[in-house]
């Protein structure tokens, strides 16, 4: 099993494509929707608190350093509170042309692009969004030597799972951050469940089915 070594704490810059992830989560689940955007410090904690031992070892933790949240204030306004609750900077994205188009993706990649140089050497990129313009962004942190970690919801590209480090399993968000009160499995309980594998190896091959199967997932 891949794992990571050498860390004692894990720095990470989580960046939130809101309109993605939401609209995706309102199509299947409403109310996974509705915990995304109205309890957000939920999720954030679950993330800094999962699958350390499996990726990184025993005695790791990861600290959510910077937030950043990008959302469509005419559509998405009511929400914009419950992320400044949480400690987000968020960036307001709103339509710039007749369609809808707004800045989201140029906005997040500048940032990343940005944080690449930081002062604080940020170990991880979390991205929460399945949108596949963002896979050179992906592979230009992947060059840095960052480790990134995606949120998709629904169908994702091959291309974009790929080029990600690792990929959060949408199911196990959606139970045990967004639904589920009770304490997370730890890393043994989960590897003792063989027909939910918290980790699929890479490479995967094209002659693969598609699935679940792409990417490393956890």
């Amino acid at each position: 099993m891949a794992r990571f070594s050498g860390f004692d704490e894990v720095f990470s810059a989580l960046y939130v494509d809101f309109d993605n992830i939401y609209t995706r989560f309102l199509e299947a689940d409403p109310d996974a929707a509705r915990a995304f955007g109205s309890t957000p410090y939920r999720w954030v904690r679950w993330l800094e608190n999962h699958a350390l031992r499996i990726l990184y070892g025993d005695g790791v933790r990861r600290r959510i350093l910077k937030r950043m949240c990008y959302l469509n204030p005419q559509r998405y306004q009511e929400f914009r509170h419950q992320f400044t609750r949480s400690a987000f900077q968020v960036v307001d994205c709103p339509p710039l042309t007749s369609r809808g188009k707004t800045s989201t993706d140029i906005h997040l990649v500048m940032d990343c692009m940005d944080d690449l140089s930081h002062p604080t050497k940020f170990d991880e990129f979390i991205i929460l969004s399945g949108d596949a313009d963002f896979t050179p962004l992906l592979i230009r942190l992947q060059e840095h030597a960052r480790r990134t970690l995606v949120l998709s919801v629904g169908y994702s590209s091959p291309a974009y799972t790929a080029a990600a480090s690792w990929r959060i399993r949408e199911d196990w968000f959606v139970q045990q951050a967004l639904k589920d009160d009770r304490d997370e499995p730890d890393s043994e309980n989960v590897r003792t469940q063989p027909v939910v594998p918290q980790i699929v190896p890479r490479p995967v091959h094209e002659d693969e089915e598609e699935g679940d199967n792409l990417g490393n997932t956890w």
